[in-house]
């Protein structure tokens, strides 16, 4: 494995980790007490999956940017490809935004279709927490590598204004 996968596949992991963590501690908290969550209505588990969603593409996005731009400053070297352009914004927080929005619309409509074709009102507790960790396992895995490409490319200095 190149050290530019290596690196991503860290970073990917520890995201995984962090997000599984967080996730966990919230689904635990939201539905104590529930031997059947419900799947649809207020307090259901697809309505959870906005907020969920959201920050997991959000978490995703700006951690592992900021502290690649931090170790770029202090001298890591990592060659990424040419094509590590993209049409997401550089900045952190604004590609986080956008990230956790995309995260949360797919998250809430593979949720809803997938509860929706098995007509699943309801799921045993320890099923629903599985299935809500999963998103947060798989996000930093599809969007870190080219979050990380681009703290890792070059920045144009900026161009300073003159009148």
């Amino acid at each position: 494995m190149s050290p530019l996968n290596a690196y991503i596949a860290r970073e990917s992991a520890i995201g995984s980790v962090i997000n599984l963590v967080i996730g966990s501690a919230f689904f635990l908290v939201v539905f104590r007490g529930q031997s059947d969550p419900a799947v649809w209505g207020p307090g259901g588990l697809i309505l959870d999956c906005v907020p969920q969603g959201f920050m997991i593409g959000l978490m995703s996005i700006i951690p592992a940017m900021l502290i690649t731009r931090m170790r770029v400053a202090k001298g890591l070297s990592l060659p990424v490809p040419s094509q590590a352009r993209s049409v997401l914004p550089s900045n952190p927080f604004l590609r986080g935004i956008l990230v956790a929005l995309a995260s949360m619309v797919c998250l809430v409509g593979v949720a809803a279709a997938l509860a929706w074709a098995t007509g699943a009102q309801s799921l045993p507790f320890w099923p629903a927490f599985v299935l809500k960790a999963l998103p947060g396992i798989a996000v930093p895995w599809i969007v870190c590598p080219s979050a990380i490409k681009v703290a890792l490319a070059p920045r144009a200095a900026p161009v300073p204004i003159s009148s």
